[in-house]
């Protein structure tokens, strides 16, 4: 009798058992596979992003004296803190749109790999508070084309695929994340040569070639040096100069001892800014392009037509 009430116990128990094996097995593995986002972090604490892009230079960009910057190849140079808040903004609010596979063949599958993803560091203070490796980017069209002609804001189904280091599952997530990440460092740079709201513009002095002209408002109209200015065109040249940003930096450039012309925007709410212009033989660059409002850049003045943006002086 004994024997039998102790066989009947043990096996109730190894039931028991398993039953919470299984409970907790399975529970665990639902946690992991359907989180609601892939990463969790405080976006205000992050001082330091990594990016390693295989076969291009680790994009290093650091919080310093409340600003950011990008460091790249010794150099510290001003970053567009546009960026860096969108690519924050972003990771910190990562929903997780499906569950994609784990192990090394989802991997594979989805460019996930070390050597073929993109690894992305958030650092706080020296230490890591977060890492995301960025994989496969795969895009559907909308399924009703028709629908797609009528409404040309309609987008298709843009999907990336990413995975957390040292962690097997693979999940997709929204949007095109290797877009932000997989670029050189100079993408990530301030490019801005004035970034000002326009109607803050009251002033734009030009002193090239020794001859000064000024363009500023008087009793609500645009004059050049007293007479009056085409206010349709002036208003226009004011709208370029306030959001003027260059293409091609020249970090190697020599600068001339003085520049062939000169350009002072003045106004409500933001500093003087000087913008100069530099002669250079090279007919691929003709004149180097410098701002006051972004220290230690060098702009080619011919890509982009930037030297013909900002001196239009004759228009008016």
């Amino acid at each position: 009798m004994f024997k039998k009430f102790s066989s009947g116990l043990l096996i109730i128990i190894l039931i028991v058992l398993l039953a919470i094996y299984v409970i907790v097995r399975f529970a665990g593995t639902k946690e992991r596979t359907f989180r609601d986002k892939v990463l969790s972090f405080d976006p205000s604490s992050v001082t330091q992003i990594l990016i390693n892009n295989t076969g291009k230079e680790t994009v290093d960009l650091q919080l310093s004296g409340g600003k950011w910057i990008v460091v790249t190849k010794g150099k510290e140079y001003p970053a567009d803190s546009n960026i860096v808040t969108g690519i924050l903004k972003q990771l910190g609010d990562l929903p997780t749109k499906r569950y994609a596979g784990k192990g090394s063949d989802a991997w594979k599958k989805y460019e996930l790999t070390d050597s073929a993803a993109t690894l992305v560091t958030l650092r706080s203070s020296g230490k890591t508070v977060a890492e995301l490796y960025v994989g496969k980017f795969s895009y559907n069209m909308p399924k009703d084309q028709q629908m797609q002609q009528q409404y040309r804001q309609q987008q298709g189904d843009m999907t990336t695929y990413v995975r957390i280091p040292k962690e097997d599952d693979v999940y997709a997530v929204d949007g095109f994340l290797k877009m932000n990440f997989n670029r050189e460092a100079s993408a990530f740079r301030n490019r801005y040569l004035v970034n000002v709201t326009a109607n803050d513009v009251t002033r734009i002095t030009d002193e090239g070639n020794g001859a000064r002209k000024v363009i500023e408002q008087q009793n609500g109209k645009w004059v050049m040096n007293g007479m009056p200015a085409d206010s349709a065109k002036v208003v226009r040249f004011r709208s370029t100069l306030s959001k003027l940003a260059g293409s091609k930096f020249l970090d190697d450039a020599v600068l001339p001892t003085t520049p062939a012309y000169s350009i002072i925007i003045e106004g409500n709410n933001f500093s003087p800014i000087t913008l100069n212009a530099y002669p250079v033989a090279d007919t691929n660059i003709n004149y180097i392009i410098t701002s006051s409002a972004n220290p230690g850049a060098f702009f080619n003045g011919k890509d982009g037509g930037l030297f013909g943006k900002i001196w239009k002086f004759g228009e008016f």
